[in-house]
């Protein structure tokens, strides 16, 4: 009894995280930092790139709300919080381009999104992703989770190249509160993504088909090649970038059921 009393206690507390969300970050910005020390165009192209990628939570929600994931309660309930919290760190980044006398996240032509024919699956729309969930029934929604977790994994990783990037202590500042508030996130979809593919065959089945063709970071199937390519190269380009996304590849690997060729799958895409 109190072995499962104490599992209890350390699962992921949904009613916290929602009662302690992060909103409005503005107020701690520093933006008058950017004034006399503005970022390179690297970090500023790089935190464009990030902020439409955090501010793209309702294409991300549309995506997995039509499947049988809207019918669980705690995971709904979890996504709610998150698509706010990343609502306000897109903001921040806005903010952050503003005052660095750089164009917002959201403004502006992208480009044509590249054309990759083994992406095709990612550009689906609603009503046929309804459709065709209908099949793959609850193990889809532990599909969702894993992925939501090498997402959080890749963005870590691009908010840490970022920092290293732009070396600028008011951006740094802010990327370590945005990297505390992503913690929960990926702290929530670890948990939920190691018990489903633990508990069920076919999670791992379904799990294994999706991630070995999937786009990287989630929402990057629709920007633009020309950011896909500059975000690939500077991210995990080069010998570091490799190592960056060979260690994303292992972990990947760990995750129960998984093998080490979808860790390899997923560190290919990362580079490509």
């Amino acid at each position: 009894m109190t072995s499962t009393n104490a599992t209890s206690r350390a699962r992921f507390d949904v009613r916290q995280f929602a009662s302690t969300a992060r909103g409005n970050l503005r107020p701690e910005l520093q933006l008058e930092g950017y004034e006399g020390a503005q970022l390179s165009a690297d970090a500023v192209h790089l935190l464009r790139y990030l902020g439409r990628l955090e501010s793209a939570t309702m294409e991300q929600l549309r995506n997995l709300l039509v499947t049988a994931t809207h019918k669980d309660a705690r995971v709904t309930a979890f996504l709610v919080t998150w698509a706010f919290e990343k609502f306000w760190i897109a903001d921040a980044i806005d903010q952050i381009l503003v005052a660095n006398g750089s164009t917002g996240a959201q403004v502006g032509h992208e480009g044509a999104p590249r054309a990759d024919r083994s992406e095709s699956a990612e550009r689906r729309g609603p009503i046929r992703r309804a459709i065709l969930a209908m099949g793959q029934g609850v193990p889809l929604t532990g599909v969702h989770m894993t992925a939501g977790l090498i997402d959080e994994w890749v963005m870590a990783t691009a908010y840490e190249r970022l920092d290293a990037l732009a070396d600028h202590p008011t951006l740094g500042a802010t990327l370590d509160t945005i990297r505390s508030i992503k913690s929960r996130h990926e702290s929530f979809f670890a948990e939920e993504a190691r018990r489903r593919l633990a508990e069920s065959p076919k999670t791992v089945k379904q799990a294994t088909n999706q991630l070995a063709h999937a786009a990287w970071p989630i929402g990057a199937v629709d920007r633009s090649d020309t950011d896909r390519t500059f975000f690939e190269q500077t991210v995990f380009g080069g010998t570091d970038g490799l190592q960056r996304a060979t260690t994303i590849g292992n972990r990947v690997a760990e995750l129960p059921g998984l093998t080490p060729q979808i860790g390899d799958a997923v560190a290919r895409k990362l580079r490509s």
